[in-house]
């Protein structure tokens, strides 16, 4: 083999210091692993055999149990009051709240009622805006307590003035992927405490994970579509709890316990319909504000 020349030398030790120079620095990218889930810890202590009888807090409130085509199974919607508002009384005493799609009224209905000075419901989908606002007007809360505004939650979040104590993000993270959007909305509102309901097939795995899945925005109880919306299908994803405090904490929100599900389905003989809750699948979390709890 012939010896390359000088010149040709030269023309390839140069593009090769060249490379090295430009060539991204893969080696030294800062990364924040994400938080540890330590289940045990957000779960506390075993509840006493007996504590977690539910009120049956609905029974006061009939309409909700024909007013949706959602959750229409009476034992699960009286337990999930009881892990909602039940276990967290204390921070709805004199709150201002936001009800993320607030659906039919009944957990707006549900912070008034459990102390709330004030709710404002957010709800993409008309007819249930409207149906919210009569319910909760037939049961004695009108527009000095309460009032619905009817749009998508992402785009009223970051838009409008609005503040609160509390805000619900109730059956919702699995009916969006817009996440940044909507943590940074909830971030605007200058809220102390989030409370998540939601669902995950991977929920107590170690691991972030966001199940994708795609909805029909054309049926109540799942996704409304949206400017992203391309045909009749919505893209949404399912956080699992690891997932969670990882978005949480681009916001400086941390989950600060998990309701006690295990208690309530010891201690209700009526558990219909929780299987969601009794695999672990679905959890009901309080979160917190981490510039104000860890101050």
């Amino acid at each position: 083999m012939a010896r390359m020349s000088l010149k040709v030398q030269s023309a390839r030790a140069l593009r090769a210091a060249a490379w090295r120079i430009e060539r991204p620095q893969t080696g030294f990218r800062r990364r924040t692993p994400p938080p540890s889930l330590d289940v045990a810890a957000l779960s506390g202590a075993d509840s006493a055999p007996g504590s977690r009888s539910a009120s049956w807090f609905f029974e006061q409130f009939p309409r909700f149990y024909q007013t949706s085509a959602t959750g229409l199974a009476t034992a699960r919607l009286n337990l999930r009051y009881e892990a909602i508002f039940g276990e967290n009384r204390d921070i709805f005493a004199g709150a201002s709240v936001i009800d993320i799609a607030s659906h039919d009224g009944r957990w707006s209905l549900a912070a008034l009622a459990t102390g709330a000075r004030a709710v404002i419901g957010i709800e993409a989908r008309p007819e249930l805006a409207d149906a919210a606002a009569e319910n909760l007007a037939r049961y004695g809360y009108g527009a000095d307590r309460v009032r619905f505004i009817t749009g998508d939650a992402h785009e009223v979040l970051s838009t409008q003035d609005l503040k609160a104590d509390v805000v619900l993000c109730l059956g919702f993270l699995y009916h969006t992927l817009r996440y940044n959007e909507l943590l940074d909305g909830i971030r605007r509102t200058s809220a102390r405490h989030l409370i998540i309901d939601t669902f995950s097939p991977h929920m107590m795995e170690p691991t972030p994970n966001v199940d994708l899945v795609l909805e029909y925005g054309d049926e109540e109880g799942k996704a409304v579509a949206d400017a992203y919306t391309h045909g009749p299908r919505v893209l949404v994803g399912r956080p699992n709890l690891a997932a969670i405090q990882t978005m949480l904490g681009a916001y400086d929100y941390r989950v600060e316990r998990l309701s006690d599900w295990a208690g309530l389905l010891r201690d209700n003989s009526r558990k219909e319909d929780c299987d969601d809750y009794a695999n672990r699948e679905r959890i009901t979390a309080r979160c917190v504000d981490a510039t104000v709890a860890d101050a």
